[in-house]
């Protein structure tokens, strides 16, 4: 069917997209529920260097401010929403329902700018160019960064965490790779003016996201900047990631970020069909460290960081039989999209055939979620902090769905010391 005839044919991507999304119903199942969790979309740079023979400009080049949403940015988040509509067009109300979609987003101008781009290109009566008197504003739910205990990194202030990512960082292997760079990051320190050996690696990282700006907006970069400079930075950023979220004693580390996130979209899902709620999607705007976290969790990070919109998406599906290992009737499906002129990626959890029961899905990432007894987030030799009790529920569907509608993204969350690693990107 998908002959050269039908590839070259103008609605060819899409009338496959939607060939294979009827082929996915038809053996997986009917979609009862998802959850999506993209990056925001382009930026400015979040910071400059001492030597940046563009710094005198900055007003110019970026008149919203470093760490902002670009106009291309926008156009991103517009054509990840269009996307998500043709996904899901026969899942989703035609117009937005507050009962169907929740959206929650840090408390960032650009992520929560790229969730209104997002919800534009999603549903037709918030998309530009629409009459007054048709336009209708999406409510964005957040809160403030300093109670963001969902979608941001921990840091210092976690001590369980430091303890983690200090085992990691003595490790042999970290501390040999790192001294093979010295002698680079004391030529970058003469070329940036930035003290870097020594130095944590994100700092070398902040010089790398600068450059991959300039250059992916069309500035001249300096000399010394040559496309092995950058790939050896990259290299650096790898290292410094995979120590936040990889080897030794990734799925503990994961109980303090992207487990949290996990063991809400399980919890939302549980919850809402425990209850009969008619929500169908939650939405999540948030960044690359989100989801860096998130595919620590998974046992899915690559050593890639997440370009912008990038997003992964979990998709449940009530099977039409029984499943093979007897584990229920619903199974999980992960998406991830990084590419907007290809298909997006299907990704299957480690040890578990893909679509996954949920059963199987449970088991297998439980060491990574918070356990009841809380998240220890305090040194090895101090107790956990307790976990927190769930929301209460109140009687009546539209007291229940406020409830919710509350403790999205919220409800799986234990207290704890969290906070973002070094600001999120």
């Amino acid at each position: 069917m998908a002959g050269p005839g039908f590839r070259g044919h103008p609605a060819g991507p899409l009338l496959l997209l939607l060939l294979l999304l009827l082929r996915q119903a038809l053996t997986e199942g009917p979609l009862v529920f998802v959850a999506v969790v993209f990056r925001h979309g382009d930026r400015a740079p979040l910071a400059s260097y001492p030597t940046d023979p563009h710094k005198e400009n900055i007003a110019t080049l970026w008149p919203r401010g470093l760490g902002q949403l670009t106009r291309e940015g926008v156009h991103q988040q517009l054509e990840l929403g269009r996307f998500l509509r043709s996904r899901y067009e026969s899942f989703l109300s035609p117009q937005y329902r507050r009962e169907e979609v929740y959206i929650r987003s840090t408390d960032f101008d650009r992520t929560l700018e790229s969730a209104q781009a997002n919800l534009a290109g999603l549903f037709p009566e918030a998309s530009p160019g629409r009459s007054e008197a048709t336009w209708q504003p999406i409510p964005v739910h957040t809160v403030p960064v300093t109670e963001d205990k969902l979608l941001r990194f921990p840091t210092r202030s976690c001590p369980r965490y430091r303890e983690l990512l200090r085992e990691a960082t003595e490790a042999a292997e970290y501390k040999a790779a790192l001294e093979g760079w010295t002698d680079f990051l004391t030529r970058l320190e003469n070329f940036t003016g930035l003290s870097l050996v020594g130095e944590p690696l994100r700092k070398a990282w902040k010089v790398l996201d600068t450059l991959i700006c300039q250059q992916a907006h069309g500035l001249p970069l300096p000399s010394w900047a040559s496309p092995d400079v950058l790939q050896t930075l990259a290299q650096i950023s790898a290292l410094d990631i995979g120590a936040h979220v990889g080897p030794p004693r990734a799925a503990e580390k994961a109980q303090l970020t992207g487990g949290i996130l996990l063991d809400a979209i399980l919890a939302n899902f549980s919850r809402v069909q425990h209850l009969g709620l008619p929500l169908k999607m939650v939405m999540y705007s948030a960044h690359d460290s989100t989801l860096l976290a998130l595919q620590g969790a998974l046992g899915l990070y690559d050593g890639h960081t997440p370009p912008y919109a990038a997003c992964l998406g979990f998709e449940f599906r009530r099977h039409l039989g029984d499943l093979d290992d007897n584990r229920g009737n619903v199974t999980i499906s992960l998406f991830y999209r990084n590419d907007s002129t290809g298909l997006p990626l299907t990704l299957k959890l480690p040890g578990c055939p893909a679509p996954c029961s949920l059963g199987r899905f449970r088991q297998l990432t439980a060491p990574a979620r918070p356990s009841v007894q809380g998240i220890p987030c305090h040194g090895s030799h101090e107790p956990a902090t307790p976990a927190a009790t769930v929301v209460p529920l109140l009687s009546g569907a539209v007291a229940v769905l406020a409830v919710l509608s509350m403790g999205l993204g919220l409800m799986a969350w234990r207290p704890g010391c969290l906070r973002a690693w070094g600001g999120p990107v």
